[in-house]
C-alpha cells in the first residue's frame, strides 16, 4: 500500500520564480524536478487574459489547475478519470463489512472528511496490472478507493438535486444516452470513488445495463477549498546570480527581467 501523501494547494496569485523556488527549497512537500520546472512555466508564462491561480497537488503530481476567471472551478483532465476509472478493481461491500454504516452515511454526507476512514480503506485497494496498460499517472492513481455500492440500492432519486447544474448534467447524460424515462429510479448509484479523505466522486449505471458513468462529487471542488489552506508566495526574495541562471537555464535567455539583466552583467 502507497504511502498516504495529503492534497496541497499553491495560490499563484503573487508568485515569482524568486519565490517559489524559496519556497521549495524551505519545504518538502514537492520533490520531483518535473513538477517543480511545470510550476516555475506556469508562474512565467501566465496570461494577462485568465492567468492560473491555483494548483492542486498529490504526491508530486499536479491532478487539477484554476483559471482566475473560473475561481472554484478545478479542472482535471479527462485522461486522469479515464485511468483510475480503468485501473480501479472496486473493492465488494462483502470484504469491507464493517464499513457498511459508515459508508452509507458518508454517501449522504459527501460534503464530509473522514481523514482516518480514507486510510483505512486504501489498504483494501487493489489495482489491474495489465503490462499492456501501465498507469500512467501512478502517482495520483494508487491513491484513489473505489467501491462497489450497487448492493445497497440507491437510485439517482437519492441525489435528487434539480437546481444544482453537477446533478442537470448527470441526467442529461442518461437521457441522452437512454429512452424510456423514469431516469430518477432507474439510475442506480453503483461506484464510489474516495481520494485521501474526500469523497471524489461517483458512478451511475442504468438498471440492467452494463456501463458505469463517473462523474465528480458535487462537493468535491468546495471541499478542495474550504479544507485546504492554500500556501501562498507574497514573500519578496532577493535575486541571486544563482536565481538569475536558473531561470535562463529554465526559460532562456530573453525571458529575464530587466533586473534579472543587471543583475547577470553585474556579476559575470
Amino acid at each position: 500500500m502507497p504511502t498516504l501523501h495529503k492534497i496541497i494547494a499553491l495560490d499563484l496569485k503573487n508568485s515569482t520564480f524568486e519565490n517559489f523556488e524559496h519556497w521549495c527549497l524551505t519545504t518538502d512537500f514537492i520533490s520531483a524536478n518535473s513538477t517543480k520546472d511545470y510550476i516555475k512555466y506556469r508562474i512565467l508564462e501566465q496570461t494577462e487574459e485568465n492567468p492560473m491561480r491555483f494548483i492542486f497537488i498529490i504526491d508530486d503530481f499536479f491532478f487539477g489547475t484554476v483559471q482566475e476567471n473560473d475561481y472554484r472551478t478545478i479542472h482535471i483532465p479527462d485522461y486522469i478519470q479515464t485511468e483510475f476509472v480503468e485501473h480501479c478493481i472496486p473493492i465488494k461491500l462483502h470484504e469491507i463489512e464493517p464499513y457498511r454504516s459508515v459508508i452509507i452515511d458518508w454517501i449522504f454526507n459527501n460534503n464530509r472528511t473522514k481523514a482516518k476512514i480514507g486510510f483505512e480503506l486504501l489498504s483494501f485497494q487493489k489495482f489491474n496490472d495489465d503490462d499492456d496498460e501501465e498507469m500512467m499517472f501512478p502517482n495520483f492513481t494508487n491513491h484513489i478507493i473505489c467501491i462497489d455500492v450497487l448492493d445497497l440500492g440507491f437510485t439517482l432519486l437519492d441525489f435528487f438535486s434539480p437546481f444544482n447544474d453537477k446533478f442537470k448534467a448527470i441526467l442529461q447524460e442518461f437521457k441522452m444516452h437512454y429512452e424510456g424515462g423514469g431516469y430518477l429510479n432507474r439510475v442506480k448509484l453503483s461506484r464510489m470513488y474516495i481520494v485521501e479523505k474526500y469523497i471524489m466522486g461517483f458512478s451511475f449505471k442504468m438498471d440492467g445495463q452494463p456501463l458505469h458513468h463517473f462523474h465528480y462529487n458535487m462537493n468535491f471542488e468546495d471541499m478542495l477549498f474550504d479544507y485546504i489552506k492554500p500556501f501562498t508566495f507574497d514573500q519578496d526574495i532577493e535575486l541571486t546570480l544563482d536565481n538569475v541562471l536558473d531561470k535562463i537555464n529554465l526559460v532562456g535567455l530573453e525571458q529575464i527581467s530587466e533586473l534579472e539583466r543587471k543583475i547577470l552583467t553585474k556579476n559575470l
